[in-house]
């Protein structure tokens, strides 16, 4: 495993930086499928940021705002809320580019991953798969 992170943080680093057009156009209306563990949808109209989390079982949901500070970098604003109660977060991450395949790795020292892979396989899809159980979650707490 260690020597399979090693390949891709040196493919990452010498990919590179992914312009601001390149994120936005990752980005702009597709949904961060986190598989069981959640769905973030990145709204195009005044840069929405809608997502639900069921961390350790707990069911909550983060409304705030996204935005690319440039650099390859794309970083989201947001108050999450929860049975737990309310907390604000900001977090962010950087992407590079080499051939077909995006790496991403979140800031400040994450690990580089493969985002986008050669085949086009990604981790985004097209589309709001967030809002509609953020708000069964909203209407619940």
């Amino acid at each position: 495993m260690a020597k399979t992170m090693n390949k891709v943080d040196d493919q990452a680093s010498t990919a590179v930086v992914l312009s601001d057009e390149g994120v936005y156009q990752l980005y702009q209306n597709h949904s961060w499928l986190w598989g069981k563990n959640g769905t973030a949808f990145f709204a195009v109209k005044q840069r929405q940021f809608d997502a639900w989390t069921s961390d350790k079982g707990k069911p909550g949901y983060g409304d705030g705002m996204w935005f690319i500070p440039g650099g390859g970098k794309v970083c989201y604003r947001v108050t999450w809320r929860g049975g737990w109660g309310s907390k604000k977060s900001m977090t962010c991450f950087e992407h590079r580019q080499a051939g077909e395949v995006v790496y991403q790795r979140k800031l400040p020292n994450g690990d580089w991953y493969a985002f986008k892979d050669r085949h086009g396989k990604s981790k985004l899809r097209y589309g709001d798969y967030a809002s509609g159980k953020m708000k069964r979650i909203k209407a619940k707490l």
